[in-house]
């Protein structure tokens, strides 16, 4: 029975993983989450699963990852943030932690222990051959506008690249889309302007399973939404999305730094400022500081 372990379950990525995986009798899910609370309500049914083990904690507790990670074939790294802030190291502390459980198998584990893959949640921004796609004005405001989180995702992946005993493999999609499966085709060149969450939940598992699991290792790949509407097939929209970030960003918005009431009501973050008065910032832009571009859902801190 093949075994998947999903980390950061209750993120947006993590829970459409859940959704279609768990409907797959065959296969065995582990589930790392901060919250159980969380996690039962969001996914009621893994609750009383017999083919879902779940485990709850801070990613530091290396036993507790360990017990979670060692008998796994594919590890599905989906913990991430959406605060492009100075210092964010959500993937690489991640990424850490992964390690140092996986480290900690090798040496005190079963003898049977075998590494497994992780698939990586990245961004198509951080591949040159699929960034190359982008208008170039896209590049610069997505590269400008996101600077700490795609710094701290780059660094994730270096860690994990110098390891060459850890197969891994990097999920790069383009814009997340709330919305329907509507299909897709992975590639190694071209990157989709949007995909959707249920999408690209899919597309990791095929990742992972495509040629036995060996097909993408050590590979950027990209799932390519296929019947996207025209506007979801361009990069404009994500343009202004990214305009919108850089803005905010650069005007240190984030963090409280400045307040807006509106009807009585004090927005404490950006995106709360920004649903309620649009216009203090860019007109028509109500999106948060990473915003939509790279793997973007402004109401969840995973992806």
């Amino acid at each position: 029975m093949p075994t998947y372990a999903i980390l950061g379950a209750t993120g947006s990525t993590g829970s459409e993983l859940i959704k279609f995986l768990i409907r797959k009798p065959q296969i065995h899910l582990y589930l790392y989450a901060r919250s159980a609370s969380k996690l039962a309500k969001l996914h009621p049914a893994v609750v009383d699963s017999e083919n879902v083990t779940t485990y709850t904690g801070d990613l530091a507790d290396r036993s507790l990852l360990a017990n979670c990670l060692w008998s796994v074939d594919v590890i599905f790294q989906t913990v991430a943030t959406n605060e492009n802030e100075p210092g964010c190291s959500v993937a690489l502390r991640a990424a850490h932690a992964i390690v140092t459980a996986l480290e900690l198998l090798r040496k005190d584990g079963p003898a049977s222990f075998k590494c497994p893959t992780v698939v990586m949640l990245s961004s198509s921004s951080l591949n040159p051959s699929m960034a190359a796609e982008m208008p170039w004005i896209g590049r610069w405001v997505a590269k400008k506008a996101f600077c700490y989180i795609y710094s701290d995702v780059r660094e994730a992946t270096e860690y994990f690249q110098g390891l060459p005993w850890i197969p891994l493999i990097l999920a790069q999609p383009g814009g997340l889309l709330h919305g329907p499966s509507l299909g897709f085709e992975l590639s190694e060149e071209e990157p989709s302007p949007f995909i959707s969450y249920p999408d690209l939940a899919q597309a990791m598992v095929q990742m992972a399973e495509d040629g036995g699991g060996r097909k993408w290792i050590g590979k950027g790949v990209a799932p390519v939404g296929l019947h996207l509407d025209e506007r979801e097939k361009n990069f404009t929209p994500l343009i202004g999305y990214g305009l919108g970030g850089l803005l905010a960003a650069n005007l240190h918005l984030y963090g409280g730094f400045v307040e807006i009431e509106d009807g009585g009501e004090r927005a404490s973050t950006l995106e709360q400022r920004l649903r309620l008065k649009p216009s203090a910032l860019t007109e028509g832009v109500t999106v948060s500081v990473l915003t939509r571009l790279a793997w973007l859902d402004p109401t969840n801190t995973n992806f």
